[in-house]
């Protein structure tokens, strides 16, 4: 049986914590944009991108990653070499939240 789904999304995940380094001056967490065209197609995406990543005790927390972008490259006017990770816990209850903030829908 076939689904016909109104919203998509995309999905860019990351298994190795190493990828994320925290910053010396304020311990913000850092995700490196290895190629600038990843971050091109990220941004040019329709629906939502998701980065995921998951720590080596096996925590996985996510976050929407094209508007940030967006916003912070002024709609790819200037180069993002890497994003500010404010990832929250992946789980049941995050996901519903996402999910009723991006439909609209109250829980």
């Amino acid at each position: 049986m076939a689904n016909n789904f109104r919203y998509d999304v995309f999905l860019s995940h990351s298994v190795k914590d190493r990828e994320l380094r925290q910053r010396k001056v304020d311990g913000v967490e850092i995700f490196t944009i290895k190629k600038e065209r990843h971050a091109s197609y990220w941004m040019d995406q329709a629906f939502p991108v998701l980065l995921v990543i998951r720590n080596s005790e096996g925590e996985i927390r996510w976050m929407e990653v094209r508007d940030w972008l967006r916003r912070e490259s002024d709609n790819g006017k200037k180069p993002v070499r890497q994003i500010v990770f404010e990832g929250e816990r992946f789980d049941v209850m995050s996901v519903r939240c996402w999910r009723d903030r991006v439909l609209g829908q109250g829980s």
